[in-house]
Parts: C-alpha cells; structure tokens; sequence
C-alpha cells in the first residue's frame, strides 16, 4: 500500500511539474533560450506555426530561405524524394535591397 501511495505521488509532482513548463527550451549549450514554437525549416512556413511567428508565410519564406537553393523548383530530400522547393523564386537579395 505505500508502494502505491509513492508511486501516485510521484505521479501528481510530475503531472504538476510538465503543466507549469515554459515553451522555451533552455537545456541548450550557453543557456541560450530558444522559443519550441518558432518554425525550423522552410517546409513549416505555410503551417500555421510559420504564419503566427511571422505573420505571413511570404515573411516566413523570406526570412528562412536565406542562403537556401532558390533556383531549382524541386529538390530531393534524404530520402531521395522529390519535394517542391518553397524557396522556388524568392529574391535571395531581399535584405540587401532594404
């Protein structure tokens, strides 16, 4: 029985300890805070994660397709899959200009 008792408080702290996270990631090298929700490639920039970080999936693009192929409409994947590139045909000079 207090095996039991043990085990479902350890339980209730761990179910308490997880609801009060934060969603910024802070167990990287340097301590440096990095926000979970902030889209990681291009792919995710017409998801909605990409459009509320950015406002808008062309700022999306923008931002992340610097330094990317925008040149070829399809690229291959790790897997050998062609994918359609979402940095097809953005200005890759966008930040030089302004």
């Amino acid at each position: 029985m207090r095996r039991l008792m043990v085990i479902c408080g350890v339980i209730c702290l761990s179910m308490l300890s997880s609801a009060s996270a934060p969603a910024v990631d802070t167990s990287r090298p340097g301590g440096v805070a990095v926000d979970v929700n902030q889209p990681r490639t291009q792919f995710e920039c017409d998801t909605p994660i990409g459009i509320n970080w950015y406002g808008s999936t062309q700022r999306c693009l923008e931002e992340l397709c610097g330094g990317k192929n925008v040149t070829n409409e399809w690229i291959f994947d790790q897997f050998g899959r062609a994918r359609k590139n979402p940095c097809y045909g953005i200005n890759p000079f966008y930040f030089e200009q302004k």
